[in-house]
């Protein structure tokens, strides 16, 4: 059970930063969600999110690394994506079905993050024409992500993907294991391994 905690001003503010980088929204506008919003404190290794978890919930990353997957039919578990602080997780619409999560999420180091149910946010862009702008910008950002991440694995070779994980994310490899990087970037632990070496010895 997550323990959840009232936000404080400082949370606030974070917030308030990583939505207005996502897109242009003010204060006035964001204030009415406050109240739906909560706090939640993430060791490593913590899930944050499983699969069937109801109800969908909107998630702000104010700081950490999450990392959300799904098991395979052979029992193995397939990274879908990182997510790191400050930043947000997958629109609840793109990684819930009837109601309940698809997903699973877990912390890969210490973090912290900002939750409140989906609903709140689908009631507040009906209510105010700023919100919907914003919650739309939101939604076309992370379809052009996912778009650009199914050509990325259709056409790049694996050197090409690793190197713009790398410039996108580049703390990654400090706090993330390799087979959740490889498993990420479709290719193998060994493959990943050998990539490295050769990105090395390029650069020295």
């Amino acid at each position: 059970m997550l323990n959840r905690e009232p936000l404080t001003a400082d949370d606030r503010l974070r917030v308030l930063r990583i939505a207005q980088a996502l897109a242009p929204i003010d204060e006035p506008n964001f204030a009415a969600l406050w109240p739906a919003m909560r706090a939640v404190t993430l060791a490593p290794r913590q899930a944050l999110l499983a699969v069937g978890d109801a109800p969908p919930t909107e998630c702000f990353v104010l700081e950490g690394i999450l990392r959300s997957w799904i098991g395979d039919a052979q029992g193995r578990t397939v990274t879908l994506d990182f997510h790191t602080g400050p930043g947000v997780l997958t629109p609840a619409v793109a990684r819930s079905k009837a109601g309940r999560s698809r997903i699973h999420c877990e912390a890969l180091s210490a973090a912290r993050v900002v939750i409140f149910a989906a609903d709140a946010l689908s009631a507040q862009m009906i209510a105010q024409p700023a919100m919907a702008r914003w919650g739309d910008a939101v939604l076309t950002q992370e379809l052009v992500r996912r778009m650009d991440r199914e050509l990325a694995l259709a056409t790049q070779p694996a050197r090409e993907r690793l190197a713009a994980l790398l410039a996108e994310q580049p703390g990654l490899p400090d706090v993330v294991a390799q087979h959740h990087l490889a498993s990420y970037l479709g290719i193998t632990p060994v493959s990943l391994s050998r990539l490295r070496a050769q990105a090395r010895q390029r650069a020295d």
